[in-house]
């Protein structure tokens, strides 16, 4: 069962939109509650671009005994590090370095998979 921790982006499913904000379904049952803070003064204008069973990017702000505190505006923060993402503890010197590498991966990925189709 996957671990959730701070900085995890997470795509989740609305299940339930309320006056104290978007409770979202994350993978393996588990669920949080993005609060209505999250949305600023917007609140009441905000929720209605929102639909139960619409599918949704959050990012996990905290957990407390079980309880998934989320966040829609801070997906995009750099603070919030995300450690299941390769690239998130890269500094930015060995950016290239990596991103070289992974593209070098990726071809060598594909010219296989044409091999295999070549075959058939």
């Amino acid at each position: 069962m996957k671990k959730y921790q701070a900085g995890n982006r997470v795509t989740g499913v609305i299940n339930n939109i309320t006056d104290l904000g978007i409770f979202v379904t994350l993978p393996n049952r588990h669920s949080g509650l993005v609060h209505h803070s999250d949305f600023g003064n917007n609140w009441a204008r905000e929720r209605r671009q929102y639909q139960v069973g619409q599918k949704v990017r959050v990012v996990v702000v905290h957990v407390n005994r079980g309880r998934f505190n989320l966040s829609i505006a801070r997906v995009n923060d750099p603070d919030l590090v995300d450690h299941d993402n390769q690239f998130s503890d890269t500094k930015p010197a060995e950016f290239d370095q990596v991103l070289n590498k992974v593209s070098r991966d990726a071809k060598k990925e594909i010219d296989e998979l044409k091999k295999v189709l070549n075959k058939n």
